[in-house]
């Protein structure tokens, strides 16, 4: 089992490291979150982006009257946004595993981000990644997670 996995999506990154069981008889292996480690990261709404009413401009009719106005086009600010949330995820990942010393760990992305985050991913913590998993599991409690990926490793 990989010692960190980071769960995120384009708001949030959690980061949960996995701690083995120890030589006590009652002690098992449990997942561990420290306070204050997931980090929110809301994506940028167009509304906060644009700053502006949309422009106005003329349109259809004959070239010397103004028959209606349509509306500015917003020209793939969604694209953009997106891209620069995921710029900033990659980035905290990135953040994450060097602090961490860069162990082997594993990925919980959506699947519908997973390729385009895999490859804003900074080169050092692509080298050291164990595993992607496909899934939203960022509100998952703490409890839940440790029945998903500690039953995974025991089998």
């Amino acid at each position: 089992m990989e010692k960190l996995i980071i769960i995120a999506n384009l708001g949030r990154v959690r980061p949960v490291k996995f701690k083995p069981a120890g030589d006590d008889p009652l002690d098992e292996a449990h997942l561990l979150e420290e306070p204050g480690s997931t980090v929110e990261m809301r994506p940028q709404s167009i509304h906060q982006a644009v700053t502006d009413s949309a422009g106005r401009f003329p349109q259809g009719g004959p070239a010397d009257r103004l028959t209606g106005m349509s509306y500015g086009e917003e020209h793939h600010l969604e694209d953009e946004l997106e891209k620069q949330a995921l710029e900033r995820v990659a980035g905290k990942i990135g953040e994450i595993v060097a602090c961490a010393g860069y162990p082997v760990w594993r990925l919980v992305i959506p699947q519908e981000i997973m390729l385009s985050l895999l490859k804003a991913l900074p080169p050092a913590a692509h080298k050291t990644l164990g595993g992607v998993m496909a899934g939203d599991l960022t509100k998952l409690p703490l409890p839940e997670l440790e029945k998903r990926f500690l039953s995974e490793s025991v089998s």
